[in-house]
């Protein structure tokens, strides 16, 4: 397993998930596969006790206002009390700037002290940020073959402090990646040449033997991800940790709640509003008008607004949200 490593795959694939497993993984140096069958309360334990206790583990999340000072190191205003002649504090304040260790920094620091124990640093979401904006120079020096200790050691010059910094051998790095936020292609080609990327997909049979009055939560995963793949792409599936809930607590209520709220905003976003797509993913067009998750309506231009009124307006639809069809058993079975 390389230095750094980037889970990336379509929302609700587990990524955030495993980043637990693959730390817990480097930090005992145990085989990935191996470690993913141990029973996952006890992963989170040891993943909390080197988090908590011991500083092993570091966890951050991108976003589009994280900066380099939050990741490096940047300065940062602090006030002090002024002395008067007498060498006695008076109360006036003078603003003075302190350079501030960012959180990766500090971490290395840490690392650096303890060569002899390994440590992870987890960036969630890691697309999300200005990565050359956040890395800066760190984007030369995380590279394995740059790391304190190798042949070919780096060290920069930090553009606050002016030290002298590289990156220790024992520090490990895992990112995760929405790849319906962006793709790989898209993203910062340093970057890519600096991870190695394992690719997390849906996979329904995590679902296989489950059902919901009749219905084959493993199959209708296979179904609506194979739609959403032929009109969009494998980027935008749909992850099995949105329908995992139903293997503890199978019943019609807890599949209607993960449809109303999580699968059809999703695929609202996914396709823009695109509603006569998100009817060919749900199987709209081949059920009974109660049953289907979306409702296509004519408008009657004439009606509403008068005798030739088709002749200036574009012929539209309008598309509804049809609620009773999220607890009606036979719209789940017909897609």
């Amino acid at each position: 397993m390389g230095s750094n490593i980037i889970l990336y795959g379509p929302p609700g694939t587990g990524k955030t998930y495993n980043t637990i497993a693959y730390a817990i993984s480097i930090i005992y140096g145990r085989p990935i596969r191996e470690v993913m069958s141990d029973d996952y309360s006890e992963l989170l334990e040891k993943y909390n006790a080197l988090k908590t206790l011991y500083g092993q583990i570091e966890f951050t999340t991108f976003h589009q206002s994280f900066g380099y000072e939050e990741f490096v190191e940047g300065i940062k205003p602090v006030f002090i009390q002024v002395m008067n002649e007498k060498g006695e504090r008076s109360r006036k304040e003078e603003m003075v700037y302190k350079v501030n260790q960012g959180v990766f920094k500090r971490f290395c620091d840490e690392a650096a002290k303890n060569p002899g124990e390994k440590y992870v640093f987890i960036i969630d979401e890691i697309n999300r940020g200005n990565v050359s904006k956040i890395f800066g120079e760190m984007i030369t020096i995380i590279e394995p073959t740059k790391r304190l200790g190798q042949a070919e050691e780096a060290t920069v010059k930090l553009a606050y402090s002016q030290e002298a910094f590289g990156v220790p051998d024992n520090v490990y790095i895992i990112g995760t990646m929405n790849t319906a936020d962006r793709s790989i292609a898209m993203l910062d080609s340093a970057l890519r040449r600096r991870f190695d990327f394992v690719e997390m997909l849906p996979n329904p049979e995590l679902l296989r033997g489950v059902t919901v009055e009749g219905i084959d939560i493993c199959e209708l995963m296979y179904k609506i991800n194979k739609r959403v793949e032929i009109l969009l792409d494998r980027d935008h599936t749909i992850g099995h940790a949105y329908f995992m809930p139903l293997r503890s607590r199978p019943s019609l209520a807890v599949l209607a709640h993960i449809f109303k709220n999580a699968i059809v905003p999703l695929l609202q976003d996914y396709f823009y509003d695109d509603y006569e797509k998100i009817r060919l993913v749900l199987g709209d067009a081949n059920k009974e008008k109660n049953e289907q998750f979306v409702i296509k309506t004519d408008v009657d231009y004439a009606q509403i607004f008068g005798a030739n009124a088709e002749l200036y307006l574009e012929n539209d639809d309008i598309y509804t949200i049809n609620n009773a069809a999220f607890g009606n058993v036979n719209a789940y079975l017909k897609i």
